[in-house]
């Protein structure tokens, strides 16, 4: 091999390792959409004595190209946890038409009521608080949403806060047992104060207004808060009777279930469940991990057990 020849075929040589190299450098740091592997909700389904009830801020339009917390990514790790977890019901935030779209595709197990809030320039960021419920498990019975402002049958914004906020809630028959559940799912303002002590008080009436329709009846109510475990919200719906999942748990109070892809890993929880004073918690997880070496949302899913 003279020379020349030898210098193309080392430089070509070299050429391609680079190229593998940059190769990998790159998706390395853009990581692949991973599958979502389907599972049966059959035991969920056949467990009568207890609801596993999850809530989850999505984060749906947000997150970073570069981290690999890029929105489809995440939508297929938010799939496969809620695929591995498997509630029997549960309340997101910040959920957009896209990803909700994707749900129907990758958890077919499930049901789901949502609507849009409203008052949003971007179909990207028009955010539902919906709830998912096991479709072969509950029968649904009743359903509404409500906006947290002083005119809550209309969509309509509260004086002082940065969004349109609602409540949606369902009422749900499980088809073994007839027995009713009412879920309320919201996601409380990030600026205004007021709009987010509101918000607490029509909850906690609209419970009532549930109680008297359909008796003595178990409810949870999930959600992001926005504020911690002594905010008047939270002090508002514990007056009406009820009690804060985390309650439950030694640091379940000063456990974070926001922490800012990971910026912010040490304030308190602002993101709740909570259930009536008479029925029983048997176990509350913030399920603080990573999937696929990745955040799944800038939130913590929570999920508490209790007694049906």
């Amino acid at each position: 091999m003279n020379k020349k020849v030898k210098a193309v075929v080392i430089s070509s040589v070299a050429l391609i390792s680079a190229l593998g190299v940059a190769t990998g450098a790159f998706f390395g740091m853009f990581p692949m959409t991973p599958k979502v592997e389907i599972k049966s909700p059959d035991e969920r389904i056949d467990n009568n004595d207890s609801l596993l009830v999850a809530s989850y801020n999505t984060a749906s339009p947000w997150g970073s190209f570069i981290e690999g917390t890029y929105t489809t990514r995440r939508c297929h790790l938010f799939a496969q946890q809620i695929n591995n977890v498997m509630p029997d019901v549960l309340g997101v935030q910040e959920l957009n038409s896209f990803w909700q779209e994707k749900f129907q595709e990758l958890l077919p197990q499930y049901a789901y009521y949502g609507i849009k809030r409203g008052g949003d320039d971007k179909e990207q960021t028009s955010e539902m608080s919906g709830i998912f419920y096991l479709k072969d498990k509950f029968e649904l019975v009743d359903s509404g949403t409500f906006w947290i402002s002083l005119t809550p049958e209309k969509e309509s914004r509260f004086d002082g806060a940065a969004c349109n906020r609602i409540c949606s809630y369902v009422v749900l028959k499980n088809k073994n047992t007839g027995k009713l559940l009412a879920h309320f799912n919201t996601h409380l303002d990030h600026v205004g104060t007021e709009a987010q002590d509101l918000g607490g008080k029509l909850i906690a009436e609209r419970t009532e207004e549930t109680k008297a329709k359909y008796g003595e009846i178990t409810t949870v109510i999930t959600g992001d808060f926005n504020q911690f475990p002594d905010g008047l919200a939270i002090k508002a719906l514990e007056e009406k009777g009820f009690v804060k999942a985390s309650d439950t748990t030694p640091n379940g109070n000063t456990t974070t279930t926001y922490q800012g892809w990971g910026k912010n890993p040490y304030d308190a929880p602002i993101d709740f469940i909570f259930t009536n004073q008479s029925t029983k918690i048997s176990n509350y997880t913030i399920h603080d991990y990573k999937m696929d070496n990745s955040y799944v949302s800038d939130h913590f899913m929570i999920t508490a057990e209790i007694e049906m």
